[in-house]
């Protein structure tokens, strides 16, 4: 084992066994991360298209939410949110958004229905104006960071918005999908 893996053993006071299941843990849990991310990512491509700086808002602002899980069944620690977009205000209309469709909950009912509110037949949950905007802020040339501070503001409007973090996680991705020029 290298040096810095015993020292790091040794301060928590771990044998080695219990250090190597713990590093096994977080190794799935990463690659679960990845996974539901890269699903959750190309749903959002079906629904929104191949737009890289809006996937790439969308994204981040995901991100956040779930706490980087990107699981569809993640509720808020300490609140009512639920979802890859935290519903909270959302939830009955989403619920109503299930029934009306015959959908289950997960990734692409989540996803559709923000589609919806945004393109579809529930903007009036946003407001159509607030709809508009957001179809006006995507169809224009903002950078990835002003599209994920239009979906934080317009459409999650989170009650502690963490925009550094979310600005932060949307450049992440926005490098990692963009296509190099």
């Amino acid at each position: 084992m290298p040096l810095s893996t015993y020292s790091m053993m040794e301060t928590n006071n771990q044998t080695s066994t219990d250090f190597v299941n713990v590093r096994t843990k977080q190794l799935n849990n990463r690659e679960k991360r990845d996974l539901n991310m890269r699903y959750v990512g190309s749903t959002l491509v079906k629904y929104f298209g191949n737009n890289a700086p809006l996937i790439s808002a969308m994204l981040g602002n995901i991100d956040v939410e779930t706490g980087g899980t990107f699981d569809y069944k993640q509720k808020q620690k300490g609140g009512n949110g639920y979802g890859l977009f935290q519903f909270d205000f959302h939830k009955p209309y989403y619920n109503e958004f299930l029934k009306e469709n015959n959908l289950t909950d997960g990734v692409d009912s989540q996803v559709r229905y923000t589609y919806e509110n945004i393109y579809g037949k529930k903007q009036n949950v946003l407001g159509a104006g607030n709809a508009k905007k957001l179809r006006e802020s995507f169809a224009s040339n903002k950078t990835p960071v002003e599209l994920s501070d239009d979906i934080m503001n317009i459409f999650l409007k989170p009650g502690v918005p963490h925009a550094d973090r979310r600005r932060e996680s949307t450049n992440m991705y926005s490098l990692a999908i963009t296509p190099a020029k």
